[in-house]
């Protein structure tokens, strides 16, 4: 009978059906109840402020699987923005403009996530991930190294204000300001 009973634990239910979830599955379900529960939380609080009970209570999961799946709160982040850099599918052979293109269309996508980061002063995270994106190769010459670092920081720069004013331009705007700054340098 405990046997049967530890098999119903894991079921969930799905559409109207109960489903068993393999572990995977489950991972997976705890880390998006996380995440959603870490950023209905951000909306209200600083992410100092929030513990680690008030995460896994809010999610329904138990203290546990959030030492499993992370190191501390702001892991949480930093996996999410992986996850969703990854679905932006950056790919090495793809000409510098379109990187720039569908870069602002993947932030506007996700707008709402990334102004939450701006506005809890943790958009530091976005500038990581998007410096381990552009700093791929760790063979790099050190004027190699330093140019790619002077480019990633500059776009950071330039995204980090576009943000800060509120999106407005469309992805397409953001990019040709961006370019005519290529030939304009009147406003320096």
């Amino acid at each position: 009978m405990v046997g049967l009973f530890k098999l119903f634990k894991k079921m969930i239910r799905k559409g109207g059906l109960c489903y068993i979830m393999d572990n995977d599955e489950r991972n997976q379900y705890v880390k998006v109840a996380m995440t959603k529960a870490l950023l209905e939380l951000l909306n209200t609080k600083n992410l100092k402020d929030i513990k680690i009970s008030e995460i896994t209570e809010k999610a329904q999961v138990g203290r546990v699987s959030f030492y499993r799946n992370y190191k501390d709160k702001e892991d949480i982040l930093k996996q999410y923005l992986d996850k969703i850099i990854k679905e932006w599918k950056l790919q090495d052979q793809m000409p510098f403009e379109l990187i720039m293109k569908t870069l602002f269309e993947h932030l506007v996508a996700y707008k709402d996530f990334y102004i939450l980061l701006y506005q809890k002063d943790l958009f530091y995270l976005f500038r990581n991930t998007l410096k381990k994106l552009m700093i791929q190769d760790n063979q790099l010459s050190n004027p190699e190294a330093y140019a790619v670092a002077y480019m990633t920081y500059g776009i950071y720069g330039w995204i980090k204000e576009w943000i800060a004013r509120g999106m407005q331009e469309s992805p397409d705007d953001i990019y040709a300001f961006m370019e005519a700054q290529k030939t304009d340098k009147s406003h320096i």
